[in-house]
């Protein structure tokens, strides 16, 4: 929803290694990657997709968290569509290669990172220079102070901001819990689950697993972190 108007999108084509789609109310293009309109009747205005945190979570933690979610079912009639995806498999088809405007050689191109964006700054986190154990990273990135949550084998990884109720957190790893000084517990959403701050939520900063490749061509002037 933007603007109060609901709309249904469908794949367009490629732009910058990436699809994007269009909207069926006026046929303007948008990028799935970052949101903004391309071409089109919308083009030029204030249009903007509001990206959301993704939560990456086996189905066991999902459902004893939501035991009333719905599954998406499986249609019989699309079934040569469906196909096993490997983010980070090496290789990127020739068609998506010549859409790129800004191919960045700093890492191989299909590298796992968490892209962050806060304020005018972005920068990438190599998801491999974290190991496979659970992990918390402090930062600040555009004046901001963050904290990025990583599981490491799971490939997740989301980045929220430090600043709860006037303080600026510090956070460790307690064998699998995310602790903070005060000993408050917080989940892999950024919420406390437990402690002196249960309830609270830490603020979503933009960001989310993606290859380099894409990273970079959408974010030209991004740093990368320990690099």
């Amino acid at each position: 929803m933007v603007n109060e108007t609901t709309y249904t999108f469908d794949v367009f084509g490629l732009y910058n290694g990436l699809f994007v789609m269009a909207d069926r109310i006026s046929g303007s293009v948008w990028t799935h990657y970052d949101g903004r309109v391309l071409t089109g009747e919308l083009a030029g205005k204030d249009f903007l997709l509001q990206i959301e945190p993704i939560i990456h979570t086996t189905w066991e933690q999902w459902v004893s968290l939501y035991p009333e979610t719905t599954v998406l079912d499986w249609y019989p009639e699309f079934v040569d569509r469906y196909r096993k995806i490997e983010p980070g498999r090496g290789g990127l088809g020739p068609q998506f290669q010549r859409t790129l405007l800004n191919i960045d050689e700093r890492l191989p191109g299909n590298e796992l990172v968490l892209g962050v964006s806060s304020g005018s700054s972005e920068r990438a986190y190599v998801l491999a220079d974290f190991g496979e154990q659970p992990t918390v990273l402090h930062d600040t990135l555009g004046e901001q102070p963050i904290v990025i949550f990583l599981q490491g084998k799971n490939t997740y990884a989301l980045a929220f901001s430090r600043h709860v109720v006037g303080e600026v957190l510090q956070f460790s790893m307690e064998g699998e819990s995310i602790v903070d000084a005060s000993g408050t517990q917080w989940d892999w959403t950024g919420r406390a689950v437990a402690g002196p701050l249960e309830g609270a939520q830490l603020d979503y900063v933009t960001s989310f697993v993606t290859e380099w490749y894409g990273w970079a061509a959408y974010h030209p002037g991004t740093s990368i972190f320990g690099r």
